[in-house]
């Protein structure tokens, strides 16, 4: 070939390489792991309960999310497949959701040994607007032993906040998801810059150690737009629960 030609050739191919690499689509992908999770038994029905976190490290947002968990007895044979949906419909990037999943006893509860864990999701590039802000968090014991989270939640969109739920996610020390809840505001259904109460129960305080938990909100149309610092208020909760408990004692003598 000649020596013309063939510069020309070569300078064409490489100037199509370079356009190509310029002008090809960078594909964003969602990309959900799981953080931790825990398991214990219901004292009052003996069923299995597995709970545990997700969190997306993807570049877009992530629907549909689907734990699935696979649980065996101690010679490793499989007893059950159990489904599970996240609390959060729709996880952001860099967002974290809680998830259960109940094994009841008439199906092996207790006969498992081990389990293994297995999420799937849809990506959801078009994601989700932020419009929903939490204040006024505060927590409690109350007097069936029941740890609660109570405060508001404020739509700051432009349209009606439907369907506004407070979903709180429970640590112990090592930070291990221990548990979750979540339950609708009241109202529910919140217009915009209308504030909804929230009161959520752990109802499983008896069997775990709790020393932290999350808040995170979702409504049909809003996501939260910051997650509440919440390891914060929980060692003031139990520091000022200490503190009323040394005055009281102080007291009788």
């Amino acid at each position: 070939m000649n020596p013309k030609y063939l510069r020309i050739s070569f300078s064409f191919f490489v100037l199509v390489g370079l356009l190509g690499g310029y002008i090809a689509p960078v594909y964003s992908l969602g990309d959900v792991k799981i953080n931790s999770s825990s398991s214990f038994h219901s004292s009052a029905t003996d069923a299995l309960l597995v709970f545990g976190e997700v969190e997306n490290i993807g570049d877009v947002a992530a629907k549909s999310i689907m734990v699935t968990a696979k649980f065996f007895d101690s010679s490793n044979q499989k007893i059950a497949i159990q489904e599970g949906y996240t609390d959060l419909d729709i996880l952001h990037p860099g967002r974290k959701s809680p998830f259960w999943i109940i094994l009841d006893k008439e199906d092996g509860s207790l006969n498992v040994h081990n389990y293994t864990l297995f999420v799937s999701w849809t990506n959801f590039p078009r994601g989700q607007e932020l419009g929903l802000e939490i204040f006024n968090i505060d927590d409690y014991v109350d007097i069936l032993g029941d740890f609660t989270v109570t405060g508001e939640i404020e739509n700051q969109g432009t349209v009606r906040a439907r369907s506004v739920k407070a979903i709180v996610t429970f640590y112990d020390s090592s930070g291990v998801v221990v548990g979750s809840a979540w339950e609708y505001t009241d109202p529910e259904d919140l217009e915009p810059s209308q504030r909804g109460n929230f009161e959520v129960y752990f109802i499983y305080t008896g069997s775990v150690e709790i020393a932290t938990y999350s808040i995170s909100a979702e409504s049909l149309e809003y996501g939260l737009i910051a997650e509440f610092p919440s390891w914060i208020i929980l060692p003031l909760f139990m520091m000022a629960t200490l503190l009323a408990v040394t005055i009281y004692r102080k007291k009788l003598k």
